[in-house]
């Protein structure tokens, strides 16, 4: 053990070596570490000086749904590749030498839990709205940010577990997908209970929500009801769930333990193809087919690009991928996990009897849908481009490349906002005119955040892997977007004899507007970005 104690210090020593030669490092450290202070402490300030707290059963239902986005993927993947808590340089350093196995393990799992720990420290950028809003203390933030630690950290031990158990063998693979589904099923369908049984409608799902039936699910569950109690004084309730939640863990542990599954074998392969594809990553290389997850089994369809000519062959190109990897071609499982989303939140805001109205509902998921697509904003089919050399070579001129090679990163926010206001709007029985606005908002909105991405590609390089640059690019459509949604807000506000509908049209169509100008103008203005490979 002083071996691995002894690597512990090392790194922790070579860590702050590390920031001490990199000023400009240490300083981002020390400003996000000023900005959680503040933010610790400003919102309970404001909190004693609002009046009546957010519903907390909605605070309930959107952290229940966190954990399960966090455990169920890990558990799925669990089938193909297993899980690793391990990086390249553990398994150089720890696999070879003559150091127990359980020790090793012993060590990943720490090690994991602080990277865990540490990669949940973004969720303290909300923590401002959980207290101003639904009057928690730092410590309830720290307690909602211990649970999904603790889920993540199980499900990736219970992943591993399973795949050691049913690796190799398609029967052992097929119970356990099924097992998977029953267990998911059965949460859908405990809510769904409890949801009629309480009278349907914003109040019943919300009472759904609160049930004390969704915390008896095992991990997920668990999880969500320890961390309440605690956020809620209930030391016993409390007790209770961290008990059931360490006693899982534990016997997950001891049953991988005394399986005859070699750990080193089950760990390795996806360690090896986690670091491949990172280096990939951050030498913008294609990642290799075999790599990420196994090989996957892909729906040729049909073979050939069948159309276009010069740069409009790109665009073609990625119409028959994006037919392989979704029959709906620019809709895929995102799509479907964003509208689950949106009519979640909808049950939770839009119908009660003191929410708001079913307009300003649509206008309010348009600005959940509109976050989201500025999070994911970063990846598309044009980054994709730049990684193969084969948009440098065709004999066009470098505006149309452009134009043919960011064609379906355009078209996916339009088609994606077709569908979300549509059933939103039929969902929420909004006015026709505020669903309009909506989807051209969103999908002018997708073409700002486009535009926005070539503009940092021109100037400031890559994006891969590089946190500081991340931030600017943020940083910068952040900039980009806040005109229009400024004017779109002031004209809001001054035009208050205007029904509610007429407002929200009127108050949209400068924002579109500025969306679509400022993202052809930095379209113009970048045309010659493909005209030297080097400077990409």
């Amino acid at each position: 053990m002083s071996a691995l104690s002894y690597l512990v210090r090392r790194q922790i020593r070579n860590a702050a070596r590390d920031l001490l030669r990199h000023p400009g490092k240490l300083a981002v450290y020390l400003a996000a570490a000023a900005f959680f202070a503040f933010m610790a402490v400003s919102p309970q300030q404001r909190a004693a000086q609002t009046g009546r707290a957010a519903d907390p059963r909605m605070l309930e239902g959107v952290y229940y749904g966190l954990l399960l986005l966090f455990c169920a993927p890990i558990l799925f993947r669990s089938l193909k590749s297993g899980t690793t808590m391990f990086k390249m340089p553990d398994v150089n350093l720890l696999f070879v030498s003559p150091l127990p196995p359980k020790r090793i393990l012993v060590y990943g799992l720490l090690k994991q839990t602080a990277a865990t720990l540490l990669g949940f420290v973004f969720m303290l950028f909300y923590s401002g709205v959980l207290m101003r809003d639904f009057h928690i203390s730092a410590w309830g933030v720290v307690w909602l940010l211990l649970g999904m630690v603790a889920v993540v950290m199980a499900s990736q031990m219970l992943a591993l577990l399973l795949y050691g158990w049913s690796n190799g063998n398609p029967k052992r693979q097929n119970a356990v997908r099924a097992a998977l589904y029953v267990f998911f099923g059965a949460m859908a369908l405990a809510l769904l209970f409890q949801y009629t049984r309480n009278g349907g409608g914003a109040e019943g799902f919300l009472a759904a929500l609160h049930s004390r039936w969704l915390e008896w699910f095992p991990l997920v569950g668990w999880a969500k009801g320890a961390a309440f109690a605690l956020v809620g004084g209930n030391l016993a309730a409390a007790l209770l769930w961290t008990a059931l939640l360490a006693a899982a863990f534990a016997l997950v542990l001891a049953l991988f333990l005394r399986t005859d599954a070699d750990y080193y074998e089950d760990v390795l392969q996806q360690t090896e193809s986690t670091y491949e594809l990172q280096q990939a990553v951050k030498e913008k290389r294609a990642v290799p087919a075999n790599r990420g997850g196994g090989a996957r089994k892909v729906r040729a369809g049909g073979s050939g690009i069948g159309r276009g000519w010069g740069a409009s062959a790109f665009f073609y190109r990625q119409l028959r991928e994006a037919r392989r990897r979704s029959r709906l071609v620019l809709l895929g499982s995102s799509t479907a996990v964003v509208l689950a989303v949106d009519l979640a939140v909808f049950f939770m805001i839009g119908r009660g009897g003191d929410g708001p109205s079913p307009d300003m509902t649509l206008a309010v998921l348009l600005a959940l849908d509109v976050y989201l697509l500025f999070l994911t904003s970063a990846a598309g089919d044009w980054t994709r481009e730049l990684a193969k050399p084969y948009i440098y070579l065709v004999p066009d001129t470098p505006f149309r490349k452009l134009l043919w090679a960011s064609m379906t990163t355009a078209l996916k926010p339009v088609a994606e906002g077709a569908v979300f206001f549509a059933v939103l709007a039929a969902a929420a029985r909004a006015d026709a005119a505020v669903a309009v606005i909506c989807f051209l908002a969103y999908a002018s909105f997708g073409m700002l955040f486009l535009s926005g991405n070539i503009l940092s590609e021109r100037t400031l390089g890559s994006l891969s892997n590089r946190g500081l640059i991340l931030f600017l690019f943020l940083f910068l459509l952040l900039l980009l977007a806040a005109p229009g949604i400024g004017a779109g807000v002031f004209l809001y506000t001054v035009l208050p004899g205007l029904s509610e509908p007429a407002r929200l049209f009127l108050s949209g169509l400068p924002c579109v507007a500025w969306n679509l100008i400022a993202s052809l103008l930095i379209f113009y203005l970048c045309r010659n970005i493909l005209s030297n490979a080097e400077a990409s």
